[in-house]
């Protein structure tokens, strides 16, 4: 219930085209789709991910489905910020493991306190590279890739095709027809 509420006040908050990745973002995905919020969901074109990392250990429809490589708007975006935070935080584990609750929260608090400023004096910079990387990204690749596409005579509906093609095939994976199921045994 809490993730759902979170969600419902992201929406409230930010409003509409927004996008949430997380490690479960399937399985939050039909949670939503079950859930209250589902009507108010589709309307703000609300977007779930898995995040990159996690989606690769999914299953492939997953990914086609879920994964930010696959998604329209994720750009270069790994939706990893949490992991990074959190993986952070093990530099305290040591400081906290036998600190009583009070010092525990104390130290995480000056941690994260610290954290934030870190971040935010090197805000202007990491968005600054993350537009670099993206504009290099562009224009190293795009003259590439539109000469596979002249070689190849493909259009960008291919690529989307494509994708839609390797969904239905490994759906109907799922239902073996009978002629190969006798044929196996």
């Amino acid at each position: 219930m809490y993730g759902l509420a979170a969600i419902n006040k992201m929406l409230d908050v930010c409003g509409k085209d927004q996008a949430l990745g997380h490690d479960i973002g399937c399985s939050s995905y039909k949670t939503v789709a079950a859930s209250s919020i589902c009507a108010k969901a589709d309307e703000y074109n609300l977007t779930i991910a898995v995040n990159a990392s996690h989606g690769y250990a999914h299953n492939h429809p997953c990914q086609l489905k879920n994964h930010p490589l696959y998604l329209d708007s994720f750009g270069i975006e790994d939706l990893e910020t949490c992991e990074c935070i959190f993986s952070s935080s093990n530099s305290a584990a040591s400081l906290i493991c036998h600190a009583s609750y009070f010092h525990w929260v104390q130290f995480l608090n000056l941690h994260f306190d610290q954290w934030d400023k870190d971040k935010y004096l090197e805000l202007s910079c990491f968005l600054h590279n993350n537009y670099i990387q993206a504009l290099h990204v562009i224009s190293d690749f795009t003259p590439l890739l539109d000469d596979f596409k002249l070689c190849q005579l493909l259009t960008d509906e291919d690529f989307v095709w494509w994708k839609h093609e390797e969904s239905k095939f490994l759906a109907d994976l799922a239902h073996k027809p009978p002629a190969d199921v006798f044929a196996a045994t």
